[in-house]
């Protein structure tokens, strides 16, 4: 083989390794997966993913347990909103092909059900798991039924583990929304057949929903999905300083992000 030959089989190796890990994001539609990657390690959150390579908006596998770094986690990453490196931990949609039945039990949501390319909740032990990595914020972006769109923002959230019921922590409120969070700081987590709220009443069967209720609720994205306004009272996807408790959202998505060393 002459010397011109070789350099012309190393170019076309070349060409052919870069277009392979160019390729090598997508696995199916809107689902990406590091292959070519990792030898680099395990990213926990979407903010390490986001941090090490810039990729769009999809379906991951993080590991994000203290207890068995090994076992990896399906999650959906937002890599567009401010900056990205959010992990989604809950959506609502009013598309009918992806409803998702969220007047579940407890232990459902414990572990978590849905579609992550459609309506979820990721599930309070990976939720726990991913905020206790390190200080993390959680934004909330909600829109109604009339093209008005809104978030807010906490500097702040904990989930702890389900020996303490899941039990909430958050603060350091701002944002376009309203504060409709913080009156369940320090909350455990309910459902409609588990009652740790500090109400007489059963709130989750009250407002149809599981959510971490005090006397009952602010807000309450994890409710029936009514279309806009609704004759029955606070059992609708609502944030009550955005539309009420008698206004049931449109869409609604829950997301975590650390904090420390973000410098997007």
């Amino acid at each position: 083989m002459t010397a011109l030959q070789t350099l012309l089989v190393a170019i076309v190796a070349m060409v052919s390794l870069c277009l392979t890990v160019a390729g090598t994001y997508n696995v199916g539609e809107n689902e990406h997966q590091l292959r070519g990657f990792r030898h680099l390690g395990r990213f926990r959150n979407c903010y390490e993913t986001k941090k090490t390579y810039d990729l769009r908006s999809g379906v991951y596998t993080i590991y994000p347990y203290k207890c068995c770094p090994e076992v990896g986690v399906k999650v959906y990453c937002d890599m567009d909103t401010e900056g990205g490196g959010w992990t989604v931990i809950q959506r609502r949609t009013n598309e009918s092909s992806s409803r998702e039945n969220f007047y579940r039990t407890w232990m459902e949501y414990a572990l978590g059900f849905g579609d992550l390319k459609g309506e979820f909740w990721l599930g309070l032990d990976v939720i726990h798991a991913l905020t206790d990595q390190s200080l993390n914020a959680i934004r909330f972006d909600l829109s109604d039924y009339e093209g008005n769109v809104t978030y807010a923002k906490y500097n702040f959230f904990y989930v702890h583990n389900r020996k303490e019921k899941y039990k909430l922590q958050v603060r350091g409120y701002n944002g376009t929304a309203g504060d409709s969070f913080s009156v369940h700081n320090r909350m455990k987590f309910s459902a409609a057949d588990y009652d740790l709220d500090t109400c007489a009443c059963n709130c989750a069967k009250r407002s149809q929903g599981a959510w971490w209720y005090a006397k009952c609720y602010q807000s309450n994205l994890n409710g029936l999905p009514h279309e806009d306004f609704h004759a029955s009272y606070a059992d609708g996807i609502s944030w009550s300083t955005f539309r009420g408790l008698n206004y049931s959202l449109k869409f609604t998505e829950m997301k975590v992000r650390p904090v420390y060393g973000n410098n997007f």
